[in-house]
């Protein structure tokens, strides 16, 4: 899809250049991040067609950096890509995202299993409990990177990003493409390098450990963007962002049904609070972190001339809790997968969190994309003066 109508990224905008730059920040969650969808499509409906690109940096760590780079690259129209976008995640199945059959699933579970507890070769085995060949032939559908390249060239896109771990060095990096004038940042752990990315480097950041394949990068293998990802605020202020736009993917106060109490965690339990921590964590700590930075300058009338400067934001999460919502759909998963849930000890009861990442069905996102847009409906004056620059 190298060309849509509606889309003129090599002509600059006629409308005259905002006064500040709102980043767009979209974490992981799997499945989750049709919630983000959502969230996007009732913007599209806040913004009058024919305004310029509305999130000049665009930041995206695991399955949100498959959104942010379906958004970079139509940077150009901004509602055609919100359009673009819902399509594809209203109509999204287990196959479109991994091999859902038995065979495949037996085999490469199987494979996996055997070559990790001594019995095989564990570098001839598969890499992970799933096979996600066929996310990536869907993005090669609908992803252009030559379109993004020309919105920055035009001055339609500032930059964008997208955030992998790198299981050689253990480093959270943030590869960016972007306005020449966007240098390389090194802290500690975190690094930032501009690199002309393509498909593998959004595979990298949506390769959820143990569940999908590393990838290769250069010469280190990297995993999904939320490991050792402590700030990942970070990136869109180093990226030249003045404003933040967060779309969180957990309830405020995620409460959700009570977990039997009567015994041992069960493997789902586990596997479900463990990618909690690693998706839903980080983010929420570093926007804590980050207001009490915000209140303190304000508090002490910051200095003219104090490298810190308080950060307008706005986070936008959902009122439900999503575990709850995918523990409904449960029974809408196929046979098949819910048999090999079964096998790895993840069951209804059990397992409403670690389905909630990988429950990529139709009706299961729809409900997301719903819930993101009631919720960004409710908040519409709030986001409207927000987007008002």
């Amino acid at each position: 899809m190298a060309s849509e109508p509606g889309i003129s990224a090599v002509t600059p905008s006629n409308e005259r250049p905002a006064p500040c730059r709102t980043a767009l920040l979209l974490g992981g969650g799997g499945a989750r991040a049709a919630y983000q969808v959502g969230v996007l499509k009732a913007i599209a409906e806040l913004v009058p067609a024919g305004k310029p690109n509305p999130f000049p940096v665009i930041c995206g760590t695991s399955a949100g950096s498959i959104n942010t780079v379906a958004m970079a690259s139509y940077a150009a129209n901004f509602h055609l890509g919100v359009e673009r976008i819902v399509e594809v995640w209203s109509n999204f199945q287990l196959h479109h995202v991994f091999y859902a059959d038995g065979k495949n699933l037996a085999k490469r579970i199987g494979g996996w299993f055997w070559s990790n507890i001594g019995f095989g070769d564990w570098h001839k085995g598969p890499g992970s409990l799933l096979d996600n060949e066929p996310l990536r032939e869907l993005l090669t559908k609908y992803i252009s990177f030559k379109r993004i390249d020309q919105a920055i060239e035009a001055g339609q896109l500032h930059a964008y990003c997208l955030t992998a771990c790198s299981y050689t060095t253990g480093e959270s990096t943030t590869f960016f493409e972007g306005a020449p004038e966007i240098k390389d940042w090194r802290r500690t752990h975190r690094t930032g390098q501009r690199e002309k990315m393509g498909l593998d480097h959004m595979m990298a950041s949506s390769a959820i450990p143990v569940i999908f394949p590393s990838v290769k990068l250069g010469y280190e293998y990297y995993g999904d963007g939320s490991m050792r990802q402590i700030s990942p605020i970070s990136p869109a202020l180093h990226l030249g962002a003045d404003k933040l736009l967060i779309i969180g993917l957990r309830k405020e106060s995620e409460l959700g049904l009570p977990e039997p109490p009567k015994y041992r965690p069960s493997l789902g339990q586990i596997s479900g609070y463990v990618l909690d921590t690693l998706f839903l964590n980080s983010l929420h700590s570093d926007i804590e972190r980050m207001e009490r930075i915000n209140r303190t300058l304000k508090d002490q009338n910051q200095i003219k001339g104090d490298r810190l400067r308080v950060i307008d934001h706005l986070v936008i999460s959902p009122s439900e809790d999503i575990a709850n919502i995918a523990l409904r759909y449960f029974e809408h998963l196929p046979r098949v997968f819910k048999f090999a849930l079964k096998l790895l000890g993840l069951k209804r009861g059990n397992s409403r969190r670690f389905i909630s990442y990988l429950m990529f069905t139709e009706e299961f996102c729809q409900e997301l994309i719903d819930l993101g847009y009631r919720d960004a409906m409710t908040r519409r004056q709030e986001l409207s003066e927000f987007l008002n620059c």
